[in-house]
Formats: structure tokens, C-alpha cells, sequence
């Protein structure tokens, strides 16, 4: 019998409760079917959607902030401003998956290949929190070494994300 998620508006910045509510979410969707929510409006879904995009805008947003303070050419200082802000996106986005609602740039296979995905959204999650800490330490060599398994945006999205339109 599915589950109907209560979904509550809230801010794609607000990190306080979203741990939380993640656990407790994740608790809901395995008790689910394995198909996405159809019991949401047609304008919910899109609300989802939209926050999911702006999730991960931010993410490349912040990447790309990081990339330029390994490579010199942003203060240093910014380190760990910038790798909790990954931490924070990378536990936004998890959370925001959980929801399991098909659409925007997601391919089919996020949803055919679910327990695939959600373990690496989760390894995400858990390799950009071990590097904002390295970062909030002001360890800038510890973070450029977990880098590349903090985001692994790339190697998901080769696998998971549809490519812009031209």
C-alpha cells in the first residue's frame, strides 16, 4: 500500500531540521511501493522538481567555488564556508531524492536503479561531510585528497542525469 508523503514547504537552504526529517523520510519511503508517489499534484511534483534543480545548482555553484580555492585563485580562507555548504547540499540533495518523484533532468534509471542511486547519494553525502570537516579544520590538503570521492557528481551524472537541451 503506498505511503503518502506530507510534503511541507520549506526553504532548499534551511539544513537545521532537514537530517531529520531525511531519517524519517527514508523510514517512509522503504515502507513504499517501489513506484514514485503518484498520490501528490500535479503542482507538488513540480514543487519538487524545482527544489531538487536548485539544490543542485547550488552544488555546482559551491564545486566550483571549492575548485578555485584548491587552485589558488579564491581566498583560502573560504575553505570551510565552502565545503560545509557541499556537506550541506549533498545531505539537501539526498533528502530531496527520497521523495521519489520522477522528472526535470533525473533519467528513468534513477528510479528503475533506486538502491544504486540512493547508495550513492548516500556515500555523497557521507564523503562531503568527512571533507567539510577537513575543511573547517583548514586542512586544505586533506580536502584536496577526498575530493574526488566527496563529489562525485561526474561519474552519477554520466549514469543518472539526462544532458542539457542545446
Amino acid at each position: 500500500m503506498p505511503v503518502r508523503l506530507q510534503i511541507q514547504r520549506r526553504s532548499w537552504r534551511l539544513a537545521g531540521v532537514s537530517a531529520l526529517l531525511g531519517m524519517v523520510s527514508a523510514t517512509c519511503i522503504a515502507a513504499a511501493t517501489p513506484e514514485p508517489s503518484l498520490e501528490l499534484s500535479h503542482a507538488e511534483r513540480e514543487g519538487l522538481i524545482f527544489e531538487r534543480q536548485q539544490t543542485m545548482s547550488q552544488l555546482q555553484r559551491d564545486g566550483e567555488l571549492l575548485g578555485n580555492i584548491v587552485a589558488g585563485l579564491a581566498a583560502r580562507e573560504k575553505l570551510g564556508e565552502a565545503t560545509r555548504a557541499i556537506a550541506n547540499g549533498a545531505r539537501d540533495a539526498l533528502r530531496d531524492y527520497q521523495n521519489r518523484v520522477p522528472g526535470g533532468r533525473s533519467k528513468p534509471e534513477v528510479w528503475s536503479n533506486n538502491a544504486d542511486f540512493m547508495a550513492r547519494m548516500e556515500a555523497f553525502a557521507r564523503n562531503a561531510e568527512a571533507m567539510a570537516q577537513a575543511g573547517e579544520a583548514g586542512n586544505i590538503a586533506l580536502v584536496t585528497e577526498r575530493m574526488i570521492e566527496a563529489m562525485p557528481c561526474k561519474q552519477c551524472h554520466d549514469i543518472y542525469r539526462e544532458p542539457k537541451k542545446p
